[in-house]
């Protein structure tokens, strides 16, 4: 029996050694405030950065694009990247405003202009989306106009949180959205063949908690009941592109769905097929 006792002791040690060296790489790479792009959008070259703040007293940095008599305000949210926010989004101002809809783009906390120096995925953003929401709706110039998000792999999952748990937002289009931040990291690290799947869950549950799960798009999509519409890049090498698929099959109508045969980034691969389908929508609402 000694040997057995030796076996589940270096076995414990050997996990804890995974979950550690797991908690360590995630730690790095969200603990963070990720510096803002570049961009060669004309409309940022003279926007003004203004700041809202949310419930854990942060400040938001955002940039406002209103049209005279907008058809709709879409809020434009950026994915995970360092170097990233709110310029990520920029490709899309001009072509909303020329369609007659005002565009705002923030930066997520701990990205670009705004407070923090922690990334939660979405399962905390959500937060800064009510913010936003709020504020615009607040504006005269938005009275009786919908108000909703495009979002972009972080940010599409992070709008569908922030409708589904707030109720505030009449649609979404959700570009190449993860199911969880679960599904997300063993997605990653079947992509790197790695066997430390329980270690990283380990990890997640340390730095996301216990409701993690309760805070992601499985299992909050069924509670939206505006209009959505889900993209899913089938050549996806950062998010399995079958979690699109999952949230679309668990959403309510009114749905949309569009696949494309493209890697992560749909928009700039098929930029005017993304532009078509995102106005297509929109006239729908």
């Amino acid at each position: 029996m000694r040997w057995l006792t030796y076996l589940c002791f270096s076995l414990l040690v050997l996990l804890l050694g995974f979950s550690l060296k797991s908690w360590s790489s995630l730690y790095q790479e969200l603990n963070i405030h990720a510096t803002q792009t570049t961009t060669t959008s004309r409309q940022a070259v003279y926007a003004k950065t203004e700041y809202l703040e949310n419930s854990n007293h942060q400040k938001i940095g955002f940039w406002y694009f209103p049209v005279n008599k907008p058809k709709a305000v879409v809020v434009l949210v950026h994915g995970y990247s360092n170097p990233g926010g709110k310029n990520q989004m920029m490709g899309h101002v001009e072509y909303l405003n020329h369609a007659g809809y005002s565009a705002l783009a923030v930066d997520l906390r701990s990205f670009g202009s705004s407070d923090g120096d922690q990334i939660f995925l979405g399962t905390k953003e959500w937060q800064d989306l009510e913010t936003v929401y709020d504020y615009l709706f607040s504006l005269p110039e938005n009275q009786n106009v919908k108000i909703g998000y495009l979002g972009f792999s972080m940010g599409a999952t992070t709008a569908i949180n922030s409708v589904a748990k707030t109720g505030k937002g009449d649609f979404i289009i959700a570009s190449v959205p993860y199911a969880s931040v679960e599904s997300l990291y063993k997605f990653r690290l079947n992509q790197n063949n790695s066997l430390s799947f329980l270690p990283t869950k380990v990890a997640i549950l340390a730095k996301f908690g216990l409701s993690s799960p309760k805070t992601s798009p499985q299992a909050l999509i069924s509670k939206i009941y505006v209009p959505i519409t889900i993209f899913s890049a089938q050549n996806d090498t950062y998010i399995n592109h079958k979690d699109a698929q999952l949230l679309y099959n668990l959403a309510n109508e009114p749905k949309e769905f569009w696949q494309t045969e493209t890697n992560h980034d749909i928009f700039s691969a098929l930029p005017e097929d993304f532009q078509q389908h995102v106005l297509s929508f929109l006239d729908k609402i």
